[in-house]
């Protein structure tokens, strides 16, 4: 079975060589545990170390936003956005007419992959679906085509998604069935200390190591430890 390396430390020996190709995984957690930093610490690494092309699409955050957040970890996104290896796509959840218009004028994000021969695919976040389709048949209909959608063109895609509880049980969520992958942050604490810790909660068609394990966020980026039990769990 083919896989993807994140290239994220720690994360590929927890997947066992990395994520399966052409899946669709969830990063699931509580606000401010590291999701998106997660997320384009791994569409960054398949640029710069992979040769992989990726499209990071926004749903919060305009594409100069988050060109600032990545260079607070030394990663130059605009190197390569200028060499066709990266895009970032805004997807705003809500939009006036004029930027109706304009919107209908630019390029679909199939297209988007397709141009930039994308193998890899991030979603921030996958709470796009619940404001654009309140109705749950409706939002989970249009995750199915979402997800059919970049398997069909070959990527291999991480979704964010937002959990409301910091703990390592999640309350489970449409998205959650219809993605191969499920990875999940959240704190855990020790003492008067509070860490971040991360598991793999499934992989489909994947062994996988379902252990709590510590993680931290350095200058560098997201590191798991893949060896190491969390203070609190001593």
């Amino acid at each position: 079975m083919d896989r993807v390396k994140t290239g994220i430390p720690g994360v590929d020996e927890i997947l066992n060589g990395g994520l399966i190709q052409n899946s669709v995984t969830i990063i699931s957690g509580s606000p401010g545990i590291g999701k998106s930093n997660f997320a384009m610490q791994y569409l960054y690494n398949g640029a710069s170390q992979y040769n992989e092309p990726g499209v990071y699409i926004t749903v919060e955050d305009t594409p100069e936003k988050v060109r600032e957040y990545a260079r607070a970890f030394g990663w130059d996104l605009e190197k390569y956005e200028k060499e066709g290896k990266l895009e970032i796509v805004a997807q705003p959840i809500y939009s006036d007419e004029k930027q109706k218009k304009a919107e209908a004028k630019k390029e679909t994000l199939a297209g988007t992959i397709k141009r930039l021969n994308a193998k890899r695919v991030v979603l921030d976040s996958v709470t796009l679906f619940k404001y654009l389709f309140p109705d749950e048949i409706s939002r989970r209909v249009n995750i199915l085509n979402f997800v059919k959608m970049v398997k069909d063109l070959g990527c291999t895609t991480i979704l964010v998604a937002e959990q409301h509880e910091s703990t390592p049980s999640i309350t489970y969520a449409d998205e959650h069935f219809l993605a191969d992958g499920l990875m999940i942050m959240f704190w855990l604490q020790h003492k008067e200390k509070h860490e971040r810790c991360f598991r793999v909660v499934k992989m489909r068609g994947s062994p996988i190591n379902p252990d709590i394990r510590p993680m931290d966020i350095t200058d560098k980026g997201i590191i798991i430890y893949p060896t190491q039990v969390p203070l609190s769990l001593e």
